[in-house]
């Protein structure tokens, strides 16, 4: 069943990538005379698997092609079946299509660039997002600043002088407590290790702690263990199922990711906790809100969407996600999703943008 499953899912990639190049290709026949046949459709074919190449054999310059490819073959899907159309409609009228196929062309690569320009200002110029929220319950704090983070995706690409800027700004906003909601690794520890990422992640300090929990990317390379051990190392507890009492002031409860069906019922994670005092939770994953809100659980903090990463992946995740990002409150309890600080894969982001979530709580 896998082998079939792979092998459909290879002759529908193949087929809507020859469906993409045969439409540049007749770009580059009819405006510009081009007549390297042959060869052109290689490079394509070339560029096509550059991605999965550059994953089997972790050659990172090639990774950057593919990033790239996936970039423009995903948006060629958007566009090209709208041009086709248009240009159908064209020669049905008898109308010389010659000069407005080039013009086509052009528009669509100013496109590709601007999606790339952007995106990378996006992705590389991140923002801190603040949100003031009131929690009705009393306590000794009149009010805390909470920090936000998710998403870092740690990679070769998301490496030391990105992390650098998140300590960075961790340190403008001077948050009395930092949450980490998952996905700190993209899958695999190593590049934590290769680029010493734990000397600059030690940077990130906070007076009541530093707490997070694990992402579905955790779970894929079974690197576990030794993440966990990395964080305890640089004073980061990974809350994996626990619930943590911060001087006697507010809880912080971390759940294991959505992904994980070992984990347990919020109900169970907050049954012994004080319902008096503040409860904060991290779940990387924004779903179970109505179980959430009733157990209790006052401020839930989560990433995972990206906000879609890419338009109009931002739609889809609305679509799929009773809060996909930004702040719901939902009668007693405030949801609040980042779109994260990194990415999964391109480096780009359109429709949403690279951010650090400050959350001024009060209580009343």
């Amino acid at each position: 069943m896998t082998i079939m499953l792979f092998i459909f899912f290879l002759l529908i990639y193949f087929s809507l990538t020859f469906y993409v190049a045969y439409n540049g290709w007749i770009w580059l026949k009819k405006s510009f005379g081009f007549g390297f046949k042959r060869t052109y459709f290689l490079v394509v074919f070339f560029i096509s698997i550059s991605y999965f190449l550059a994953q089997f054999y972790s050659i990172s310059g090639l990774l950057w092609v593919g990033y790239i490819w996936l970039v423009v073959f995903g948006y060629s899907l958007l566009l090209f079946p709208l041009l086709n159309i248009l240009f159908f409609v064209l020669k049905k009228k008898r109308l010389d299509t010659r000069k407005r196929i080039k013009w086509a062309g052009f528009i669509v690569s100013l496109f590709y660039l601007f999606v790339f320009i952007y995106g990378s200002y996006n992705m590389w110029n991140p923002v801190v997002v603040s949100y003031d929220i009131e929690v009705a319950k009393e306590s000794e704090l009149d009010e805390i600043k909470l920090l936000l983070v998710s998403d870092i995706h740690i990679s070769e690409t998301i490496g030391p002088k990105t992390m650098t800027e998140l300590i960075n700004l961790s340190n403008e906003v001077e948050p009395d407590v930092i949450l980490l909601a998952g996905d700190i690794i993209d899958s695999s520890i190593e590049p934590y290790y290769s680029h010493n990422l734990g000397e600059i992640m030690a940077g990130l300090t906070a007076p009541l702690g530093v707490y997070a929990v694990l992402g579905n990317h955790e779970y894929y390379g079974d690197d576990i263990p030794a993440f966990i051990k990395e964080m305890n190392e640089i004073d980061i507890e990974v809350l994996v199922d626990e619930a943590a009492l911060i001087d006697d002031l507010f809880y912080v409860i971390g759940r294991k990711d959505y992904s994980d069906f070992n984990r347990l019922p919020i109900d169970e994670l907050t049954k012994d906790a004080h319902h008096d005092k503040p409860i904060l939770l991290i779940d990387h994953q924004p779903r179970e809100f109505d179980k959430v809100g009733a157990a209790g659980v006052d401020v839930m903090v989560s990433g995972h969407t990206h906000k879609g990463q890419l338009f109009p992946g931002n739609l889809i995740t609305n679509a799929i996600y009773e809060n996909h990002y930004g702040h719901l409150q939902l009668d007693d309890l405030h949801t609040i999703v980042s779109s994260g600080y990194g990415i999964w894969g391109p480096p780009f982001r359109i429709g949403s943008r690279a951010e650090l979530v400050e959350i001024n709580v009060e209580f009343n």
